[in-house]
């Protein structure tokens, strides 16, 4: 039986998503999912944090050298999240 809304499940979801305001916990939850492909085993291993606010990601790394590099590399993480997902999901990075 089909009904007059013609919705995929999609925008369905979305919908749910935005009406319950739980997007920056989902989108953070997307990106967790896919660091380790997007970022490798050693970044991965490191990155004991990844919180999205307000379209900042806050990175918790307890290696020093490496939040060192990482700094350097923000627009990169930036740009691999953002086209990973084909959205703007992140305007800055944070490293801690």
């Amino acid at each position: 039986m089909r009904y007059g809304n013609d919705q995929s499940m999609k925008e369905v979801l979305m919908a749910l998503v935005k009406a319950y305001r739980i997007e920056s916990g989902v989108n953070t939850a997307m990106i967790e999912a896919s660091w380790l492909k997007m970022m490798g085993k050693t970044i991965a291993k490191h990155t004991k944090e990844i919180q999205l606010r307000d379209k900042t990601l806050f990175l918790k790394i307890d290696s020093p050298a490496l939040r060192h590099e990482l700094s350097f590399a923000k627009e990169k993480i930036k740009s691999n999240i953002n086209e990973e997902f084909c959205m703007q999901l992140v305007d800055e990075v944070v490293v801690r």
